[in-house]
């Protein structure tokens, strides 16, 4: 399962995918499988891991640290809906569509 985001990741022309909600790189296919990736979330499908795994977050209170989570999420969500090579099949609300 895909959500369709297919952009430049590792280089400068379109070699990263998402594949269940994580980007592989196109790059490393050995026949027909894919053999590296699998380890960086998807910046459209699963926005808020992809913002916990790139950033650390501002201190404060729970709420605080929430709300900055899915703001950010959302940033993310629109970035990299602009820069996929294809559609994202993914709802641009503030949760994914989920």
């Amino acid at each position: 399962m895909t959500c369709g985001y297919e952009a430049p990741t590792w280089a400068h022309y379109p070699d990263g995918r998402c594949i269940d909600g994580y980007l592989w790189d196109l790059d490393s296919g050995d026949g027909e499988y894919l053999t590296s990736g699998g380890d960086v979330p998807c910046p459209c499908c699963n926005a808020a891991a992809y913002v916990d795994y790139c950033a650390h977050g501002p201190g404060g209170n729970s709420r605080q640290r929430r709300r900055w989570r899915r703001v950010e999420a959302r940033k993310c969500r629109a970035w990299a809906i602009a820069r996929s090579t294809f559609p994202c099949g993914v709802a641009t609300d503030g949760e994914g569509g989920r």
